[in-house]
């Protein structure tokens, strides 16, 4: 029988499915009545279609979609026209409505298959403000194809680029940035980099806009540094472009990334035009940031996360916050506010510099202590007392050595933000194992057309 099964879904083959639920990465899930797992890329829970399978592996397949028999009655026209090459957004296909119930079924399903212990409801996905216009930050490779330099989204499963002019999600200014970087690339004399042999000199095109203060910052990511011949010809060429179709252009850099690694920023960045930074507004906050800084890239959404934070910590005034992975300052702020002290912990260096003065600014500087350095390395030398911990890693999640260390603090809450539900999962065990109680898990999309999803967890000490 098990043979039987491998030639029936073997590479070709014209199969029926019934999709399940939705993976990760936005893929249809249907289960064969033999149990076998095969990925449908498109097609929505509960849809039933003929597919052909074009990857077989032993554990599962992957099958492209080639007719919908029953689509889900909420299924909708994309209304981007590249949607079904670019991989910049994988639900445009859904309306708002499912897209959060499947963005909270992401949630349910990591903590069913991961954490495997009982948990509290994942509540409703909480809904953006916008769900088109809202990214505040875009970073677009740029690349040789067919002879011609292109800058666009990579395709799906693919670093292949997707050429574009104009992108719905993408906030109205840097939208304009696009067609003025990309009519402008035949003649800068950049040669597109070459991921396969490292050579070549522009990699990525980097796009930034204040969504409430409106100001546009635009960079792009270099191999190496540019002779002053070369600097000239953007000043005069790409510059003026880019000041036609942007009135609030603050800031044009260079930065430079010369690792070959899929990492896209590198720590040096020249300022070709303003002061190198973009300033944002969030609530009573004010916040500058450069190139190359972390900052949730839906604003409004991350004002609303972060009072929800604070809410959900139970700061009163009294209490001593210790904040891992605190970037330029943003929740630090917020947390601060409201609570005795807080000492952040960062690595990124121009964010430090960015985070004392943008607690200065707020008037919170005197009650944090900032800490240079990698969460990792720093918490074995962490001490004192602290009432409230706040996590808010990478996708990587927090490595177990961090999460011992926290533990060993005895806070009396625990508040975990993370925007992958499968190392929060996997994260949330070690943190219950040794003595704490997971009572709240609640989602927020930041990340509209996206299968992205951002949760936050609380944890009680017993």
């Amino acid at each position: 029988k098990k043979e039987e099964m491998i030639r029936v879904y073997e590479k070709g083959a014209s199969v029926l499915l019934r999709t399940e639920k939705i993976s990760s990465d936005g893929s249809g899930i249907a289960r064969t009545p033999e149990g076998f797992v095969i990925f449908i890329p498109g097609a929505l829970p509960g849809e039933t279609l003929k597919a052909t399978v074009m990857l077989r592996k032993k554990e599962y397949a992957i099958a492209f979609p080639d007719e919908l028999l029953e689509p889900h009655p909420l299924r909708r026209q994309p209304f981007c026209p590249v949607f079904n090459s670019c991989g910049g957004c994988q639900l445009q296909h859904a309306s708002y409505a499912l897209q959060l119930e499947l963005k909270r079924a992401i949630v349910q399903d990591a903590f069913e298959r991961i954490y495997k212990r009982p948990f509290p409801p994942v509540t409703s996905c909480n809904p953006s403000p916008e769900q088109i216009r809202y990214r505040n930050k875009t970073s677009l490779p740029v690349r040789n194809r067919e002879g011609k330099t292109v800058m666009g989204y990579f395709a799906r499963r693919s670093h292949d680029v997707v050429p574009i002019k104009s992108c719905p999600v993408a906030a109205q200014h840097i939208d304009r940035a696009f067609s003025a970087v990309a009519e402008s690339l035949p003649v800068l004399g950049l040669v597109p980099y070459n991921e396969k042999n490292g050579k070549g000199m522009l990699r990525h095109a980097i796009f930034r806009q204040s969504i409430e203060n409106n100001d546009t910052l635009v960079s792009f990511v270099l191999a190496d540094t540019l002779s002053s011949r070369k600097k000239a010809i953007l000043e005069e060429r790409l510059l003026p472009a880019l000041q036609e179709a942007l009135p609030n252009l603050r800031s044009l850099t260079l930065n430079i990334n010369s690792a070959r690694n899929n990492v896209i920023v590198g720590p040096k960045t020249e300022v070709l035009f303003g002061d190198g930074l973009i300033e944002e507004t969030l609530a009573s906050f004010r916040f500058e940031y450069d190139t190359t800084a972390f900052f949730q890239v839906n604003s409004r959404q991350a004002c609303i996360l972060y009072e929800f934070v604070v809410d959900l910590a139970g700061l009163t005034g009294t209490e001593r916050v210790l904040e891992l992975f605190s970037g330029i300052g943003t929740l630090t702020s917020f947390l601060a506010a409201r609570s005795l002290h807080v000492t952040a912990v960062e690595e990124w260096d121009s964010s430090v510099r960015m985070m004392r003065s943008n607690l200065s600014r707020n008037g919170v500087g005197e009650k944090t202590a900032i800490i240079a350095g990698a969460v990792e390395k720093v918490a074995p030398s962490l001490e004192g007392t602290f009432d409230v911990i706040v996590l808010d890693p990478p996708r990587t999640g927090c490595d177990a050595s961090v999460l011992h260390k926290v533990l060993s603090l005895n806070p009396r809450r625990i508040i975990y933000v993370s925007c992958n539900p499968a190392t929060l999962a996997r994260d949330a065990g070690i943190l219950t194992d040794q003595g704490f109680v997971l009572d709240t898990l609640t989602c927020f999309d930041l990340f509209p057309q996206t299968v992205h999803v951002e949760t936050v967890a609380r944890f009680f000490r017993i």
